[in-house]
């Protein structure tokens, strides 16, 4: 059976969800993706190599975005006027 995401936006949450359990539960990437992928795929177990290498690189990506901007915005303070 071919792999397939359960919705058009399943990639996109699960790679959310990926994250928020890096991030939150101070866990590995590949762990990360590996619990939160069956929740989003119909069949999780047919995904591909080079699925899995592309899924694992956005989501680095992402990261790094994520870090960036709570990096960026932590150093400023609002001035009241």
């Amino acid at each position: 059976m071919r792999f397939r995401w359960i919705r058009q936006t399943s990639r996109s949450a699960c790679i959310s969800a990926a994250i928020t359990r890096v991030m939150l539960k101070d866990m590995n990437l590949e762990i990360a993706l590996d619990i939160s992928l069956p929740k989003y795929a119909v069949n999780p177990e047919s995904l591909s190599q080079l699925e899995h290498k592309r899924l694992l690189k956005d989501l680095r990506l992402e990261l790094k975005r994520v870090e960036e901007n709570r990096r960026s915005c932590t150093g400023h303070r609002r001035m009241r006027g």
